[in-house]
Formats: C-alpha cells, structure tokens, sequence
C-alpha cells in the first residue's frame, strides 16, 4: 500500500509538472540559439508599428503592447507552442510575458536587453512581413 502511494504521488507530480509555465529571460545569443533549435514557435514583437517600421527579428509577429486591444489579441495567439517575445530594451516585453503567464501560455522566452541587445550582439534584422 506504502509503495501504491508513493506511486501515485510521483504519477501526480510528474502529471503537474508537465502542466506547469517554463519562463526564461534569455541575452541576445542564447535567444537566437533557442529560437534556431525551436521548431513550431511564435516570435512576437510587442513593439509599436514607429518602432517595428525600423525592423523586426526575421519571423515577427506584431501585437503592439500600448494597444488597447493587446490582451484580445493575445488570446488569438496558441498557448501550447513555444513563444518568443521581445520589444525595445525589455520592460513592455517584461510585462507581457507576465500577462501570458496569467493567460496561461506554457512556454514563455523574454530577450533580455529586447531588440537593442539584439542588434548589439550583430545579429540581422529584417522588414516585418504582414
């Protein structure tokens, strides 16, 4: 019975783990790296349409936090796959990756240093495809 127990407590952990939100602040290079090793992902820009008309990360998609409509706009988007988020230095991405977390989206990755660091770091931007 002790065992049957331990068991089930163990199923039941595992079952709760795998349910739970993976968020990770990652710097310019191990964000480009996660995102190359990470098939079926959205890459949001939560920037405004000024900012984004100067370049976005290649596969963008635009939800201007500052919208009024953003949250609606998150919920469009599919929650079980792996997201990528950035904005311009880090505090708008910051704040919708806690508002994802609460809209249950299960694998969260913030650019640390947002699009800035990127660009910092070399790495290309391009036009966003609407």
């Amino acid at each position: 019975m002790k065992n049957l127990i331990i068991l089930f407590a163990v199923v039941v952990s595992g079952w709760a783990c795998s349910q739970a939100q993976t968020t990770q602040n990652l710097n310019a290079s191990a964000f480009k790296e996660t995102m190359a090793q990470t098939p079926n992902k959205i890459v949001l820009d939560v920037r405004t349409n000024g900012e984004v008309a100067q370049g976005v990360i290649a596969g963008a998609t635009q939800i201007d936090y500052s919208n009024p409509h953003f949250e609606h706009q998150l919920e469009q988007l599919d929650k079980s796959k792996p997201i990528f988020v950035y904005c311009a230095i880090g505090g708008r991405s910051g704040s919708a990756v806690q508002l994802m977390q609460k809209k249950g989206f299960k694998k969260i990755y913030n650019l640390d240093g947002g699009i800035n660091a990127w660009q910092r770091a070399g790495y290309p931007i391009t036009s966003l495809k609407k």
